[in-house]
Parts: C-alpha cells; sequence; structure tokens
C-alpha cells in the first residue's frame, strides 16, 4: 500500500492525466500514428507502468474496469482511482497485460461490450500491453481520421490482433476502440470505426 501512495503521490492525476488524456485523443483521432506517453507513464515501475498511466487517466469510481487475469494489476487500479472491476460484458474498461493466444483474444473481443445502434459510443475500450508497437508488418488502415489509407510497420501481434476483431463481423457502427500500448510509452488507438485492408493481412492464414 506504501508503495501504491507513493506512486499516486509522483503521478500527478490533474497534469499528468491531462497530458495523457490530450495524447490519447489524437491518437484515436489519428489512427496509425504513435504517440508517447513515457514521460508520465515512467512515474510509475514495472512492465505495467502504461497501464497503469492509462488507468489512472481513464478510470474513476463510476467507472467499471475488467482485468484479464492479473489481480494484482486489478488491485492496483482499484486501489489508484476506485474503479469498481466487474464481468467482461459490462466493462467500459478492458486490460489485457499478456500477448493472449489468439482463440483467447477472439472470445473477448466477441464477449465485450459493442454498443447498441442508439448508443453506439457505449462500447468498451479495449487497452492491450505488448512488447513493441512498432515492427516488420506493414499494415493498412483506412477510415475516419484517415485522409484515403495510412500504411504503417506494427508488431505482427497487432496485426493480427485488428484481424481477429474484423472478422468477428459487428455490423455498423457498433464495435470497440482498440488501444495498443509498450513498455516504452508507445500508444497506437484503433477506433471501431476503421478498418484494415484485408489483403493485407496474410497472418491470419498462419493461424488456420
Amino acid at each position: 500500500m506504501a508503495e501504491e501512495i507513493k506512486r499516486a503521490y509522483q503521478f500527478d492525476f490533474v497534469h499528468d492525466g491531462q497530458k495523457i488524456f490530450r495524447k490519447l485523443l489524437d491518437a484515436v483521432a489519428n489512427p496509425g500514428e504513435i504517440k508517447n506517453i513515457e514521460a508520465e507513464a515512467g512515474k510509475f515501475q514495472g512492465k505495467y507502468k502504461s497501464l497503469l498511466a492509462l488507468g489512472c487517466t481513464l478510470l474513476d469510481n463510476e467507472e467499471k474496469m475488467y482485468v484479464e487475469k492479473n489481480p494484482n494489476l486489478s488491485a492496483e487500479l482499484h486501489s489508484l482511482t476506485l474503479c469498481r472491476e466487474s464481468e467482461l460484458d459490462t466493462a467500459d474498461y478492458i486490460f489485457l497485460s499478456s500477448e493472449m493466444n489468439y482463440g483467447s483474444m477472439e472470445q473477448i473481443l466477441r464477449n465485450v461490450k459493442h454498443g447498441t445502434y442508439a448508443d453506439p459510443q457505449t462500447s468498451a475500450t479495449v487497452l492491450l500491453l505488448c512488447t513493441s508497437i512498432e515492427g516488420e508488418e506493414a499494415m493498412t488502415l483506412r477510415g475516419p481520421g484517415i485522409k484515403e489509407k495510412k500504411t504503417l510497420k506494427v508488431y505482427p501481434y497487432i496485426k493480427r490482433v485488428i484481424g481477429i476483431y474484423h472478422r468477428l463481423n459487428i455490423e455498423y457502427p457498433l464495435g470497440v476502440d482498440l488501444v495498443f500500448a509498450d513498455e516504452e510509452g508507445n500508444i497506437l488507438g484503433i477506433p471501431r470505426l476503421v478498418k484494415m485492408e484485408e489483403q493485407e493481412d496474410e497472418s491470419w492464414h498462419m493461424l488456420q
């Protein structure tokens, strides 16, 4: 508990939280552009510092979170933000602190809140910690916030997760926002209405 209080003291929930929130909004508004929150996340320690910083920015006692198989991270997020943990299908924010196998990932993406036709914005946001954001896999995105299309090179896990999500065929305008983060504080936002060009996703065939 003393360590959690120390971390909370170092992280300024107002100023640091506002800086992260602006960078996160920028990442989601400009899909494919990588932003960095290391200056703020570095006030935490350990491999989950990016998720902790994002959690302290997004969570409060009125939100509901789901943390997959990481009771320590769940307890720390609750201590810092007073956010309640709930079931997967009712949580506003989903925290995935490890690179899951693709079958488990599909089940999570299938069962999170996708919003309603009247209020599609009530969908969940899924925050995924991965080894890296940048990598050698070319990925082309189209959709709101992108002029025509944008191609970038990402860590293979990111491309495969997005491919799994798109193959769920969630009806427009429903869906979830994906936020990828790595231990260096890099973040990448993929809003629910942004699509990846299918012909680019050759990695899917490796999973069959």
